[in-house]
């Protein structure tokens, strides 16, 4: 989205320690919400684009996938 649209990471929302880690080793000044179930939202900052997805999504040719078929 940064490529596209420009702008900045205002925040993260991630529970999983392992891709926590690396979110926080790409962007080591934006904070992790965690769960988003038991965010105040009245604190967090607003933003104009939200996005989801999986995290750490392998790169092609990194790794041999373990897919069948």
């Amino acid at each position: 989205m940064q490529a596209v649209l420009g702008g900045t990471v205002a925040w993260h929302a991630e529970v999983d320690p392992g891709p926590a880690r690396i979110l926080s080793r790409h962007w080591p000044s934006v904070p992790n919400l965690g769960d988003l179930t038991a965010v105040n939202w009245a604190e967090v900052p607003e933003v104009c684009v939200l996005t989801a997805g999986f995290p750490c999504q392998r790169r092609l040719g990194r790794r041999p996938s373990r897919r069948t078929g």
